[in-house]
């Protein structure tokens, strides 16, 4: 049988390619890939050497690099209560150098542990600067205008108008303030 299509494939211009010189023909196309390949592998690190010599030419030292401010800082180490108070003793010491000694004396006072809280307790209750300004409007104007028509219409007054007015200004300035915040956390949301 295998004569017999031999003889067809000569007859149609075909030529059979015997075995051994497929596998010879497969195994100097394989040399040749690799070759190529081992090649192609010099010239690249041949390049890439050439590439990495012109980069340690052009390439500035870390020396001669300065880092931006930003990238220098370190975070800062958590502060301990006597570090604190070190830090004010040395502000409150500077700026009272710069002081008359009147100021001094008044600042060291000011300053003191005792009056810093109690200033701090009545800041945040009693003496809130919206309180204390709606009773000093509230008694310069209220007062006032008691005092006008009291005069005009000729009676007298009886002197519990100013703690009077003082209360009401103090007690309207804190709902101004109560409603100032409230309309603008309303709106800020």
């Amino acid at each position: 049988m295998s004569e017999h299509t031999t003889h067809q494939n000569e007859r149609s211009g075909e030529r059979h390619i015997p075995v051994h010189e497929i596998k010879e023909h497969q195994e100097r196309i394989k040399v040749h890939h690799e070759n190529a390949a081992e090649k192609a592998g010099k010239q690249n690190q041949h390049e890439q050497l050439k590439v990495r010599h012109e980069v340690h030419e052009h390439a500035v030292p870390a020396s001669e690099y300065s880092k931006p401010l930003s990238e220098k800082r370190q975070p800062l180490p958590a502060h301990t209560k006597a570090d604190k108070e070190h830090g004010f003793n040395t502000i409150m010491h500077h700026a009272r150098s710069q002081m008359s000694k009147p100021e001094q004396t008044f600042s060291k006072f000011i300053h003191t542990p005792a009056v810093e809280k109690t200033s701090e307790v009545l800041g945040k209750t009693v003496a809130r600067p919206s309180g204390v300004a709606g009773a000093a409007i509230a008694a310069c104007i209220g007062l006032l205008s008691v005092y006008s028509i009291a005069k005009f219409a000729g009676f007298q007054l009886s002197g519990s108008e100013m703690p009077l007015l003082l209360v009401v200004g103090f007690a309207a300035g804190l709902f101004i303030e109560w409603a100032t915040k409230s309309v603008r956390a309303i709106f800020a949301k």
